[in-house]
């Protein structure tokens, strides 16, 4: 149970900073750009 849990928060944090730096971009006016290079780094890692 306790696995699941961790996995869980780390899940999370994952997302919120996704959303972080999203919202960074999207303000920054480069969301694109850097969407196009986040995507590539998380299917690498993957």
């Amino acid at each position: 149970m306790f696995a699941a849990m961790v996995a869980s928060e780390h899940n999370l944090a994952f997302y919120l900073d996704l959303v972080r730096k999203a919202r960074i971009h999207i303000e920054a006016g480069d969301f694109a750009a850097w969407k196009d290079e986040a995507v590539k780094k998380i299917s690498t890692r993957l």
